[in-house]
């Protein structure tokens, strides 16, 4: 998997670099001086910039909050799961113990009781899935929007053409001049501290 997302990142990089090629290849210029003009002005008119997402994690209170709330319902879900297996496997054993005095009405009736127990776990399990599924989209929309919002308004002046999210392997180079991270998780934190108040 880790290959493939690999291959991946690197063909959508080659291909970013190609588009970026032809960007300025359609630009050309006979003279030297016209041509280095020309590209000083394409560079502030496509200044690009990035978030490094780790950093962005680590310390965006939001964020941190979302999924300490993630982790609890997610630890909910497993004691609930754990219980319901532990009363399953309890009640299998008082069957099993019982199992050589039933007559054949009762060994039906407890196969049945078990059949429904395990349905039972299995529909809760698959339920509980969903759920988590669902917050955690939810969660990680909600997060993506807030991000968004604050960069249309932080590049209201259009000083940026392009902000990237940055991640270990994605990249295999990046200018640390070109991090507005401190910025963004600033900005972030002052917005929801005030729409707390």
């Amino acid at each position: 998997m880790k290959n493939i997302l690999l291959i991946f990142n690197f063909v959508l990089l080659v291909l970013v670099g190609y588009l970026y090629y032809l960007h300025f290849q359609d630009n050309k210029i006979s003279t030297p001086e016209s041509k280095s003009s020309v590209v000083a002005n394409s560079n502030e008119k496509s200044r690009v910039a990035y978030i490094d997402l780790d950093s962005l994690q680590n310390n965006y209170s939001y964020y941190k909050k979302i999924k300490a709330d993630f982790e609890r319902k997610q630890s909910e879900a497993n004691d609930e799961l754990t219980s319901m297996q532990k009363k399953y496997q309890n009640r299998a054993m008082q069957l099993q113990q019982k199992a050589a005095t039933m007559n054949q009405k009762e060994q039906e009736a407890a196969m049945q009781e078990m059949n429904k127990m395990q349905q039972d776990l299995q529909s809760r399990k698959q339920n509980i899935d969903n759920e988590l599924y669902n917050y955690n989209s939810k969660m990680k929309e909600d997060i993506l929007t807030r991000i968004q919002d604050f960069l249309k308004e932080y590049n209201k002046d259009g000083k940026y053409s392009y902000i990237f999210s940055y991640e270990p392997g994605f990249m295999f180079y990046k200018d640390s001049t070109l991090n507005i991270t401190p910025d963004v998780i600033a900005g972030l934190n002052k917005l929801d501290s005030e729409n707390k108040k």
